[in-house]
């Protein structure tokens, strides 16, 4: 999968084009996570599962996103820019859906969702080596509810914490860095 981390020629960015591109990586980082989890045989009983999965994987990354650029935003334009983030996300997942011609959530339901999601997270602490176990933790745990726990699938809270989101946070953090110019490393 080729994603762009950076900017082809040097001009200004408006905030909101900056953050819909780091949305739009963050889709193709969560469809790559989704074909891993397929490849590692992990079962999905329907492509509208897969886009679930993917749309926690997007909210997680929003929220990691936030915790990553907190101290180099001003606040103001931190809130815009994961506002735009969120704002993408919803039109990516909605379209999504719609091109699978199978019946996704309303937006105000994945709007309800993402405003659910980040005020659990905020709940866990995220430091200098990256997310706590807890932040981990409940993302795999929102994973695992959708995937179920049958056989095929029992271990993927284990593989959101310890393969993928490591996996996607590396990702990211290469996109912040190119496409929002902020070193987060």
């Amino acid at each position: 999968m080729r994603v762009v981390h950076k900017w082809h020629k040097s001009s200004d960015r408006e905030l909101t084009q900056i953050a819909e591109s780091l949305a739009y990586n963050c889709w193709k980082f969560t469809l790559t996570s989704v074909r891993g989890l397929q490849d590692e045989k992990f079962y999905f009983s329907s492509k509208s599962q897969g886009m679930e999965v993917m749309t926690e994987m997007l909210i997680f990354l929003m929220q990691v996103t936030d915790r990553l650029i907190y101290e180099a935003m001003e606040p103001e334009h931190r809130v815009q820019f994961i506002g735009a983030m969120a704002y993408r996300f919803l039109d990516l997942v909605l379209d999504n859906y719609s091109d699978l011609s199978e019946e996704g959530p309303e937006r105000t339901d994945l709007v309800g969702l993402i405003n659910e999601r980040s005020a659990d997270y905020a709940e866990f602490s995220y430091g200098d080596d990256g997310p706590s176990y807890h932040f981990l933790r409940y993302f795999g745990e929102k994973v695992g509810a959708i995937m179920g726990d049958d056989q095929d699938n029992k271990w993927v809270i284990d593989q959101m914490m310890e393969v993928e989101a490591p996996d996607v946070i590396a990702s990211l953090k290469k996109s912040i860095g190119g496409i929002v110019g902020i070193d987060v490393d």
